[in-house]
């Protein structure tokens, strides 16, 4: 798969790519708007200014993000083209932004799994009641857990972004009856979080976060066949790639 803020693969409901579908980025469709404080550890992803992706906090010098933000094929995005923005619910304003200083990708992300980066801030944040990092979790949420998934993302398939940072709740999906019902093909580091129609992850939530009992348990990565279907969202399990991510963000 290509990163989800480009041209994707769309993952049909068998699980097989399809040569000339198109894979999409997620963003929140169907959403609630966020509270001040809600999500803290909520960032925004720049490239050049402008949003790609959202992200979260997991210390004051480090974020965590999906691989395929910063990186197409061999590519990885140069540091300086990237900036954060933290701190505000809104996407054109407040909060603070601070420069990228170094991208980190995971090893074994070749598009399909292991879908995580790391990147170190410039400098350091400063943590209030609306900046603050996210722990990372040990473990999955269980089967049919209330999960939270958030971001500016686009609010329908074809969609603008939206300003305000948007959350909606999602089921998660036990790994058999996703492969089983959805996605035959499903990498070990991901999981898949269910939603009914006109809700869920969409262009511009790439990156951002999954959260269940105050911790980060996923990382969005993609959708299957398109924004707001009756199928499940693609994240990446932070409980198996915890490890790495706190070796490369000391953490």
């Amino acid at each position: 798969m290509l990163p989800l803020w480009t041209s994707l693969l769309v993952l049909c409901a068998a699980g097989v790519l399809a040569q000339n579908d198109t894979v999409v980025e997620p963003r929140i469709v169907g959403g609630t708007r966020a509270r001040e404080g809600q999500f803290p550890h909520q960032i925004s992803l720049r490239r050049r200014g402008s949003h790609t992706c959202g992200g979260s906090i997991i210390s004051k010098d480090y974020v965590v993000t999906a691989a395929h933000c910063v990186k197409q094929g061999n590519n990885v995005a140069p540091a300086n083209q990237l900036e954060i923005q933290a701190g505000s619910l809104l996407l054109s304003s407040g909060g603070v932004r601070v420069p990228v200083a170094t991208v980190t990708v995971h090893p074994s992300y070749q598009g399909n799994g292991h879908d995580v980066a790391v990147l170190r801030l410039r400098n350091s944040l400063t943590f209030n009641s609306n900046i603050a990092a996210i722990k990372l979790a040990t473990e999955d949420p269980p089967n049919d857990a209330n999960v939270d998934i958030s971001g500016w993302g686009a609010i329908s398939q074809r969609g603008p972004l939206s300003n305000s940072l948007l959350y909606v709740q999602v089921k998660a999906l036990s790994r058999e009856t996703c492969q089983k019902s959805y996605l035959r093909q499903l990498p070990e580091t991901t999981m898949c979080l269910l939603h009914p129609k006109d809700k869920g992850a969409c262009y511009g939530d790439s990156g951002g976060p999954a959260t269940y009992q105050g911790k980060l348990v996923g990382v969005a990565s993609f959708v299957i066949g398109g924004c707001g279907r009756s199928a499940p969202d693609g994240y990446e399990r932070v409980s198996k790639l915890r490890n790495w991510i706190a070796e490369k963000a000391s953490v």
